[in-house]
Parts: structure tokens; C-alpha cells; sequence
């Protein structure tokens, strides 16, 4: 269309190139456009501002196609929008089994626990492949069974396992069990996901990926460092180098099941990764019994069993969430400074306090507004 072209850039977003774009074709006159496609084909459609769909249907002559994952992110505040004048609702998981579908979606979005970090409306809940029942507050949210391979028995395995971590020689066993039970078993089908972000994960990775080579006698690959699977390599990451990627079983490791949203989104998505089975490894097992429960629900039910919030609280949420969207795309540093000209800290004090919520784990990328302001009125007076 001749009109000026626009780089990406942090100061100039996609949503501005698009709308200038837009804003560009509309001006050419009406006998002077042509449209540049017949048909177009979008997925990922979560990944792209609304002003991208009017400017693929402004040049397109019959129709455009749009597809995403709804729930791609669990703290998505516009599920609502995706759903509403559309041709076809793609809402089945073809990957990942039901049951550890269902328990990553829970353990994401709190719904075992009191405090909710999310809430679905019903049609929601439906658009996102749920059947809901209630009972006065109590709510069951059941999936339809998937079966992804005909010769394989899904329904007689237990393909989502919660535990405490202990040691690596249980890292070790879960990976023998595994094999003794999957006999053609290789070592690129395992993938091993260490969920936190502090610096000795690596001296962690670094030992088990040498206990697995001598006490199995596999090869491993050392994701954080290739950035891509490697045939025959069982395969060690932090969470940065999977997306994209699934495997028949995975492996999570974390320190401790953190209240923040980007832990939880984090936490779903790679408990999501595995299509046969997903082991949980939890070091600190501090309220680990109330997600044993629910799982065990899950297992032997077939259904989430939770509580449907207030109202009051279910408004909360939406207001946490919607701030959360709103600062996605700020560092936690900068979110932490905004918080501290709110709280009117002066500025010999933020250093202490950033510190100190930087080495908490409940606080620590967390952007948890009220828990933070609530830790900074606690601590200003000892900094």
C-alpha cells in the first residue's frame, strides 16, 4: 500500500504501528484500493491487539480466521471479549490430559485455597471447555476426556502426581519408575523444570544432571544452555527455554508454592507441557495438604471441587488482575517504585526496603499491590 513503514520498539508498541496503518489505508481512496488477500489466517490471537484484526479485515476480501488459546495466560482479564462474535470456539486440549489440565488450572488460580487468585463467569468457564454445577457456593468444574493415543490407557493412569521434595535420589526413582513402566521410554521424552529463579537452581541442575548420567547412564541436555531439545538428551531447564515445547512426562521442581500471579501463570504452564503424566516436587510443603486434597479429588472424581467467592471478593480480583495487565509491562523494580512515591517513602528508605522484598519469596516479582503496601507500612520504621 506504499504507506510508511514503522519498527517495533519499546516506545513505539504494536498497537501504534497497526492503528497508523489502519489510519493509512482508510485514506486511500475507494477506487484506488485493492484488498492484498483473499482469506488470512491468524493464531496465537492473544498475542495481537484488537486494531490488528480491523486492519487484516480491512484487507482482506472474504474472510479472516482467528485462533488462540483462551486460556494461555490464567490471569487473562478479556476472556469474555475472545469469546463474543465468534465463528468457532476451539476449547478441547488435544495435549495435555484432563486431570493435570484441571489441577494446573486449580493450583494456578487458587481454587483450592480461601483466597482466589481468579474467577470465571460461567460462560467463561464453558467458552473455556468447563461444565460447572453448583450447589449454593459449592461449585464443580468437570472436563470431557480426551484420548489423545488410541493404545494408550489414559484413564488408568495417575497422569498428575503433587509430593514433597526430598532428594534427588527421588528425582532419580519417579525417572526409573518411568522407564519400568514405559519400557520404549527415550531419554529426549522427560523434561525436568526447575520453577524458581534464584541463583543456586543452577548448582541444583548442575548435580542432578550428573547424578542422572551416572546413576542412568543417559545423556542430558542442559536447556539454560543449548535453548532447544536435543534427541536422545533427557532434558534440564529453568522455566525460560520450554515454551513451545511439550514431552510425555515433566518434572517440576520448585522451592515452595508462591502466592503471585507470575509464579502461578508460570506453575500452569509447566505442569501443562506434559501429555501422559506431570509430577509436582515441593520442597517446603507448607500448605501443600489442601492441593493434595483437590488433586486427589480430581483423580478419583473427575472434577474441580472449590467455592465460588463473593462478590466482594470476586470484584477484587478483577481489580488485582486488571492492575496486573496494566503494569505487564513494567519491571518490578519500576512497579515497586510507583509504590513507594504512593506510600510517600522517601528515598533513603526504598533501598532497604527493596532489598527486603526482594529476598522474600511471597513478595519477589510478585506485584501483589496490597500485600506490598502492607509490607511497607509494617517495615518502614526499621529501615
Amino acid at each position: 500500500y506504499n504507506i510508511p513503514f514503522s519498527r517495533w520498539s519499546n516506545k513505539t508498541s504494536y498497537e501504534k504501528i497497526f492503528t497508523e496503518a489502519l489510519e493509512e489505508i482508510n485514506n486511500i481512496d475507494k477506487d484506488d484500493f485493492k484488498y492484498a488477500f483473499d482469506y488470512i489466517l491468524i493464531d496465537e490471537r492473544q498475542d495481537f491487539p484488537d486494531v490488528f484484526f480491523e486492519l487484516c479485515e480491512k484487507i482482506t476480501k472474504n474472510k479472516v480466521y482467528i485462533a488462540g488459546d483462551i486460556f494461555q495466560d490464567i490471569f487473562d482479564h478479556d476472556i469474555e471479549q475472545r469469546v463474543t462474535n465468534v465463528d468457532i470456539i476451539l476449547n478441547k486440549c488435544y495435549r495435555t490430559d484432563p486431570k493435570i489440565l484441571m489441577f494446573a488450572h486449580s493450583i494456578g488460580m487458587g481454587l483450592f485455597e480461601k483466597k482466589k487468585l481468579n474467577w470465571l463467569k460461567d460462560k467463561e468457564w464453558k467458552a473455556s471447555g468447563y461444565k460447572i454445577k453448583r450447589s449454593g457456593k459449592d461449585i464443580t468444574l468437570s472436563r470431557e476426556a480426551i484420548r489423545r493415543f488410541e493404545d494408550l490407557d489414559i484413564e488408568n493412569i495417575q497422569s498428575m502426581n503433587i509430593k514433597k521434595y526430598e532428594n534427588i535420589k527421588q528425582v532419580i526413582k519417579i525417572i526409573n519408575n518411568i522407564k519400568n513402566e514405559n519400557p520404549t521410554v527415550k531419554p529426549d521424552d522427560i523434561a525436568i523444570i526447575v520453577l524458581d529463579d534464584n541463583k543456586t537452581i543452577y548448582d541444583f541442575m548442575y548435580e542432578l544432571k550428573y547424578e542422572i548420567m551416572n546413576k542412568l547412564e543417559w545423556e542430558v541436555n542442559s536447556a539454560y544452555e543449548s535453548k532447544k531439545k536435543i534427541k536422545n538428551q533427557l532434558f534440564i531447564s529453568n522455566k525460560n527455554h520450554v515454551k513451545g515445547l511439550e514431552f510425555p512426562f515433566v518434572i517440576c521442581i520448585t522451592n515452595k508454592i508462591q502466592d503471585n500471579y507470575k509464579y502461578r501463570n508460570t506453575l500452569y504452564t509447566m505442569l501443562t507441557r506434559s501429555f501422559i503424566q506431570s509430577f509436582l516436587l515441593v520442597k517446603d510443603d507448607t500448605n501443600l495438604k489442601v492441593q493434595k486434597d483437590g488433586l486427589e479429588i480430581i483423580n478419583n472424581k473427575k472434577y474441580i471441587k472449590t467455592i465460588e467467592p463473593t462478590e466482594e471478593e470476586k470484584e477484587k480480583i478483577k481489580n488485582t488482575i486488571s492492575l496486573l495487565q496494566e503494569e505487564k509491562n513494567i519491571s518490578f523494580k519500576e512497579f515497586l517504585l510507583k509504590i513507594f512515591d504512593e506510600c510517600q517513602v522517601n528515598r533513603e528508605k526504598q533501598k532497604n526496603l527493596q532489598n527486603m522484598i526482594n529476598s522474600n519469596d511471597l513478595l519477589k516479582d510478585s506485584f501483589d499491590r496490597e500485600q506490598i503496601k502492607d509490607f511497607i507500612y509494617r517495615n518502614e520504621e526499621y529501615c
